[in-house]
């Protein structure tokens, strides 16, 4: 990671949100680095960011274009939709009500995830996203954790993470204290294994495939 970039990048990004009035919390690796590392993970190539407030569709349109003219390209990143894989657009992918911004800068990855509250027996209300029209759902997070969000002063600048921090982190990752250990999201499906039939995709019944490697295969 070069961090210099992931420092810009962030704080483009935190100003276009601040522009829209949009409150927002850093998530996954990037909520584990402010954290445990005081700044952004050395190994990681990508910010975390999470929305779980109903965000009207056009703010978010709005969003993802502002961040295509500031230079943030699309990720090569593909979604599972109707067990196919449809490569990320420019800008807000998704819908009224959930969705996703994934695209890259410098080369550095940018993932704003927009949650929706959704039922779950294990863990009863949680946020959810799915990344376009009639994907299957990526990721989510149990909605205890935004009920009172925690902030944390990470490069100059304070923003919110899920709270109680530790608590959350120790969900996410279990050994989070660990430098060597697991420092990625659960995807939905791993945290749902009960549901993993719903995936009727063509390539290792993951809801996301990285294109670059795909197209290697």
């Amino acid at each position: 990671m070069d961090e210099n970039t992931a420092i810009k990048n962030l704080k483009i990004v935190k100003r276009v949100l601040d522009k829209y009035k949009v409150p927002f919390a850093l998530i996954y690796g990037t909520a584990l680095g402010a954290y445990r590392n005081k700044g952004f993970i050395p190994h990681d190539n990508d910010i975390d960011i999470g929305i779980t407030e109903h965000i009207d569709f056009k703010t978010k349109k709005d969003i993802g274009w502002i961040l295509y003219g500031l230079g943030f390209k699309p990720a090569e990143i593909g979604f599972n939709v109707f067990g196919r894989f449809e490569q990320a657009e420019p800008g807000y992918n998704g819908d009224e009500k959930t969705g996703i911004i994934v695209c890259e800068k410098e080369g550095m990855e940018l993932s704003i995830f927009f949650f929706y509250e959704d039922d779950c027996k294990t863990h009863g209300k949680e946020m959810t996203c799915i990344p376009k029209l009639g994907a299957v759902k990526l990721m989510s997070i149990p909605s205890k954790f935004f009920k009172k969000l925690d902030t944390i002063k990470f490069y100059g600048d304070t923003y919110s993470i899920p709270g109680p921090i530790e608590e959350y982190l120790e969900f996410t990752y279990k050994d989070w204290k660990d430098p060597l250990g697991r420092d990625r999201g659960q995807t939905y499906f791993e945290m749902h294994p009960e549901h993993l039939e719903e995936i009727k995709d063509v390539i290792n019944k993951n809801e996301t495939c990285i294109l670059k490697k795909y197209e290697k295969t």
